[in-house]
């Protein structure tokens, strides 16, 4: 039998008896009290007083236990993980709006306002975020999807149709996919981005600038950063005392503001990517980053064998946890710069019960499929789709 002295807090962290080793403890007592010939059968008054009591006891270890977890991050859950959140000023992220570009053509001279909708054939609308004039024939503006969720992300070229016909407004388009969109984050979501904003706290290191953008600017996917403190061109090409914020997703013009917010006077941003931001005294400055390019990713899972054990919807599931794993429309997956491990992706297949076996290839033109690795350098970031995974 357990000793009572082993319950609670102990070295090892905090340990919860069981019902059993309660109940066997308090009948332990009752038989020193009692004597070793004391009724403690279910049906005996004693007997059943004690199992009430060990019930009660089950329930109260079970609270303390999770009064000890709600002070640490790994196993804090709801409304204690998110209170640790708050100490260092990271915050639970509510249901989030795809972003992206809308380009509007027409008459030059005409002004497309702020709120301007539009929306895809399938009737998804998008708003613009600011207004702006027709020159040139057109004028690309940022808008958002007007709910929040994963379905306002679309591909290029989707969004066609103008919801309230203006005057001088011909067409519009997205040259580019809206991204971003996402329900409310869960708690292991919320974990792996507390990881990753540890020094949002303070500080002016390419650690902190990453950790803003990636918790500042809405529907952003994935954020990296790399730094040169030394006289002479890196590898990478990144300059002489410079630094580089990648990122994924989010609008060019949040994603400036936060930079500029975190970066230390004087140091130069480095990128593909110039956006002038005005600071509180007015003054116009430059800021630099880079977008990654998108690799696409094929899967293709061929020779599947089940049992009695897997899913109705056990093919959606091996595809979702696929695009999960590899990254897609919304957060997670692999970051900016990280290689598709083939090795990797089979357990994300056999997490779905009663696969038994199969064959997993990869591929980054979609016909050309092997198990080969697919590379990604340091400015590209592999994404995938359902309709790139394919279950036969």
């Amino acid at each position: 039998m357990a000793k009572s002295s082993d319950w609670g807090l102990t070295d090892a962290g905090f340990r919860r008896p069981t019902y059993a080793e309660l109940l066997d403890a308090l009948e332990y007592k009752a038989r020193d009290l009692f004597g070793s010939k004391a009724n403690l059968t279910v049906r005996s008054p004693l007997g059943i007083f004690l199992r009430i009591y060990a019930w009660m006891l089950n329930l109260l270890f079970s609270t303390l236990e999770d009064v000890y977890n709600s002070r640490f991050i790994d196993t804090a859950v709801g409304s204690s993980l998110y209170n640790l959140g708050r100490a260092i000023g990271l915050r639970l992220l509510g249901a989030q709006k795809a972003v992206g570009y809308l380009t509007f053509t027409g008459d030059d001279g005409v002004d497309v306002p702020e709120g301007f909708l539009a929306e895809t054939t399938a009737g998804m609308q998008y708003i613009t975020l600011r207004s702006g004039t027709i020159q040139d024939g057109s004028v690309t503006l940022p808008a958002s999807a007007v709910n929040p969720g994963p379905d306002g992300n679309t591909t290029e070229g989707t969004i066609k149709n103008i919801t309230n016909p203006k005057l001088g407004i011909q067409s519009v388009t997205n040259a580019k996919p809206f991204e971003g969109g996402r329900n409310t984050e869960t708690d292991a979501e919320f974990r792996e981005r507390y990881y990753l904003s540890v020094d949002f706290a303070g500080g002016v290191n390419i650690d902190a600038i990453v950790a803003e953008v990636y918790e500042s600017v809405e529907a952003v996917i994935a954020v990296t950063g790399e730094e040169n403190d030394t006289d002479f061109e890196s590898e990478s090409g990144l300059s002489p005392h410079s630094f580089e914020v990648v990122a994924y997703g989010g609008l060019d013009e949040d994603i400036a503001k936060a930079i500029f917010k975190r970066k230390a006077a004087g140091v130069q941003t480095f990128g593909n990517t110039t956006v002038a931001v005005v600071s509180a005294s007015g003054k116009t400055y430059d800021i630099h980053f880079s977008r990654p390019a998108p690799v696409d990713v094929w899967v293709q899972i061929t020779d599947l064998v089940t049992d009695w054990h897997f899913p109705l919807d056990g093919v959606e599931q091996i595809k979702r946890n696929l695009v999960e794993f590899i990254g897609g429309s919304a957060r997670g997956g692999l970051n900016i710069g990280q290689s598709v491990i083939q090795v990797a992706l089979p357990t994300e297949v056999l997490k779905v019960p009663g696969v038994v076996d199969f064959n997993l290839k990869i591929s980054s033109d979609g016909e050309n499929f092997s198990w080969e690795n697919i590379d990604i350098a340091a400015r590209q970031k592999a994404v995938t789709e359902e309709s790139k995974v394919s279950v036969s």
